[in-house]
């Protein structure tokens, strides 16, 4: 079951950084690289993904047919590969063996944050091979490579919002939320998301409706037969009402995702 990322209070932890920094370093799979001495440099980082499109030329005629691979109005971005240059101190046998078991053990995405981009973080793997280029035995240095997906998140996103009557949420990025809503209440409802409509067909406690997966959840599993609306609802830049209709006593947790 895809629920992720909602971050532990162990990952945001790793996230609390000082004003000034002597080296850069970064966070992976619950780990910290200042944890085998090791630290980075480079911004590749702040690279942009590419968009996924196909460009048509036509003969005769200026310009191309642009086909979006997405659906109308919007945008997919492909996965992008961020890279930093690295370096560890002493213990080479050691901790060459620790920094591989440490990026290369983790299966599937995981979280992946810097010192250079402190207020977001990735959905990262580590896939390619490690090559270590000693310093005598004083040390090593390196490139690291993640394959990471598109998007950013928002650190101050991960924080749950609670309305318990309708309300507004603002997203303040210029792209579309994919925030993960928890509704609580009985029986049938009605949850008002800007402009989209989701019923609630059959509610036993609470529901969460993940906007990025598509998929309807509670702690008993799966319920997306008991959803009903046009679409996965994704708050628009700026401000997005959040409203129900009676009779439910239905209220919300969200947590804004920034890309």
């Amino acid at each position: 079951m895809q629920r992720q990322p909602i971050l532990t209070d162990q990952d945001l932890s790793l996230f609390e950084l000082k004003p000034r920094f002597v080296r850069n370093y970064l966070t992976f799979a619950g780990k910290n690289s200042k944890d085998f001495l090791l630290y980075i440099s480079g911004s590749g980082v702040y690279d942009s993904p590419e968009v996924d499109m196909k460009l048509t030329f036509v003969p005769g005629k200026n310009g191309d047919i642009i086909r979006e691979n997405a659906k109308s109005g919007q945008r997919r971005f492909k996965s992008i590969d961020i890279t930093y240059d690295a370096f560890f101190f002493d213990s080479l046998p050691a901790r060459t063996a620790a920094v591989k078991s440490w990026l290369l053990f983790p299966v599937g995405y995981q979280v992946l944050h810097d010192t250079y981009d402190p207020d977001f973080f990735r959905m990262a793997i580590c896939k390619d091979a490690v090559s270590f280029e000693t310093k005598g035995n004083k040390g090593a240095s390196m490139e690291l490579t993640f394959h990471c997906r598109s998007q950013r998140w928002s650190i101050e996103g991960q924080k749950k919002v609670k309305l318990l009557r309708p309300g507004v949420i603002r997203n303040p990025y210029a792209f579309p939320g994919k925030p993960v809503l928890r509704a609580y209440g009985s029986a049938e409802a009605k949850l008002y998301v800007g402009t989209e409509l989701i019923t609630i067909n059959t509610l036993q406690d609470y529901v969460d409706l993940n906007c990025e997966t598509h998929n309807a959840y509670n702690a008993s599993g799966f319920c997306n037969d008991t959803i009903k609306s046009e679409d996965s609802p994704e708050p628009l830049p700026g401000r997005n009402s959040i409203g129900r209709k009676p009779p439910s006593t239905i209220w919300t947790v969200m947590f804004p995702r920034g890309c």
